[in-house]
């Protein structure tokens, strides 16, 4: 019988900075060749770019399609170039490599293939900590690098260029140099929003309608670092007057991200100007927050279907005369060209129409004792089916960890037994310990994500007593938003709202099950 072989790639950023995005095709070739060589039928080609993931993350898309396709009996051999591109995390390649062979599916290295004897484990586990040393060290060394530069005076700048500045080399040291004619636009959104003529959006509105161009219009016409917008130049949106205002670069301070480090630059607004907007912003929050009169019983549980954003709660003018307001959910991609080109839909729904279809069906629910014990049962099955790939794998690692325990006891029992030398069992015993903080970190993140996500016995008897007393008491948790909200957030309740032709409707998720429901205009319910 032919063996059916599958090839997996993956690249880092690393590998892209040096290859100029070649190493994937580069991978896949030598493993396509080797599979030739020795007649194996090739079922599919992985290739995986992590992308920041790492090579010690778990979550990369096409090594989960191997274990997947491996647990399923699709392949029997898994080809990859060398070691690290696997993992350049011990405790990983053990984990990942046990998995396949519980599936009975080998795994061969096109480079520096190793036998599964005791010296060939002991050369693999020998260069996949070397693999992990080095990605390490290269960690290390860019991080001491960038500190040394930040802290010779040097501005490192990723990206677009910040709006007001433009870099430059002063002598081999990297700063930052005022552009004239956008720092008189910096001048003037700080002097405007200090002295209270409106919020962030209404200086956006401002700036729109003054027709400034924005700091990606300028990157699109300098040709650096632009990408395609949906609106014309001149749209300011709310997030990049944000950003500017509340950023000290302007007052002449430059930060390195999270890092406390910093560097001074020429400012371009004074400190008391730059100050007086921070006092500003900080009152127009407190205004904000005192002003909120309509409760969002969905409120930051809600997401967009359309681009994956949550859900804002705010409100809309509804009479300029007499300035009554309504409440509705609104996608972020409305005020901010950085989700547009994402999200087709860019649509407001009101929240008191989502909020009174929800708790409709959640009552409904829970007035029916036979039906939500039925869908409690549904949901819990349902979840078993998508853990059960989880609980695999934390098996896999728990005898993994007895493995790697006995090795250490047995090591030292060498060592007392005098048939050890105390150096080598100290780089012995340091090396096993290493990869059993890996298995246990592992062990862990598993065990988190089937205890959120399971539906346990004890789970489901809780929301049949919970079943009870809503029952008794609906018609006053009606009137009772605290009530409602408890309840709402006891049993998880999330939604994806979309717009599907004419109609707004709500996906509705929690443990009682899911449910597609339409948002309407109701005049005989009383809306949360």
């Amino acid at each position: 019988m032919t063996t059916r072989a599958i090839l997996y790639a993956r690249v880092s950023s690393d590998d892209r900075s040096k290859t100029g995005g070649q190493n994937l095709a580069d991978q896949l070739r030598v493993c396509r060749e080797y599979a030739e060589q020795r007649g194996y039928t090739i079922n599919a080609e992985l290739a995986e770019d992590d992308r920041g993931a790492s090579g010690a993350s778990f979550d990369l898309p096409q090594l989960s399609k191997v274990l997947d396709l491996a647990r399923a009996g699709a392949f029997d051999v898994l080809i990859v170039r060398e070691l690290d591109r696997l993992s350049r995390d011990l405790a990983k390649q053990l984990i990942v490599e046990q998995e396949l062979k519980r599936a009975s599916v080998a795994i061969e290295y096109v480079l520096y293939d190793f036998p599964d004897t005791p010296e060939g484990r002991l050369n693999k586990n020998l260069r996949a900590m070397l693999a992990e040393y080095e990605r390490e060290k290269i960690k290390q060394r860019m991080m001491r690098g960038i500190r040394r530069a930040v802290k010779a005076g040097n501005v490192i700048i990723h990206g677009r260029r910040p709006y007001g500045y433009t870099p430059v080399d002063d002598h081999g040291t990297t700063t930052l140099e005022i552009v004239e004619d956008e720092a008189r636009i910096v001048r003037h959104m700080f002097e405007w929003y200090a002295a209270g003529k409106g919020g962030v959006a209404a200086l956006a509105r401002h700036l729109t309608d003054m027709g400034v161009l924005t700091g990606g219009d300028m990157s699109n016409l300098e040709g650096t670092h632009g990408t395609p917008k949906t609106r014309p130049p001149g749209h300011w949106n709310l997030s990049t007057v944000h950003k500017i205002l509340s950023n000290e670069l302007y007052a002449g301070v430059w930060h390195y991200g999270a890092e406390d480090l910093a560097v001074e630059v020429p400012a371009i607004v004074t400190r008391e100007l730059w100050e007086a907007a921070q006092k500003r912003r900080q009152t127009n929050k407190s205004y904000s927050r005192r002003n909120t009169k309509h409760d969002y019983l969905m409120g930051r549980r809600l997401t967009c279907a359309a681009c994956g954003h949550k859900m804002h709660g705010g409100t809309k003018l509804r009479n300029n005369r007499k300035r009554t307001t309504l409440p509705y959910y609104s996608c972020p991609a409305r005020d901010t060209d950085v989700f547009a080109t994402n999200c087709p839909t860019r649509q407001s729904f009101r929240a008191d129409y989502v909020d009174a279809a929800a708790w409709g069906w959640l009552t409904e629910r829970f007035r029916n004792e036979k039906r939500l014990r039925q869908a409690l049962e549904e949901q819990q099955a349902q979840r078993e089916e998508l853990l059960r790939p989880h609980r695999q794998s934390r098996e896999t690692i728990e005898g993994l960890i007895a493995e790697k325990e006995r090795e250490r006891e047995r090591l030292l029992d060498l060592y007392l037994a005098g048939d050890f030398p105390r150096d080598m069992l100290t780089e012995r015993r340091a090396r096993i310990e290493a990869t059993l903080e890996g298995l246990y970190a592992q062990r862990d993140r598993l065990t988190d994500i089937i205890a959120d996500q399971e539906l346990t016995e004890e789970t489901i008897k809780t929301v049949l007593t919970l079943g009870h007393y809503v029952r008794l008491g609906i018609e006053d948790a009606a009137d009772d938003f605290g009530r409602r909200r408890w309840l709402i957030e006891t049993l998880d309740v999330t939604g994806d709202l979309a717009v599907e032709g004419e109609e707004q409707v709500l996906y509705l998720h929690c443990v009682l099950g899911d449910e597609r429901l339409a948002i309407v205009s109701t005049d005989s319910a009383s809306p949360p």
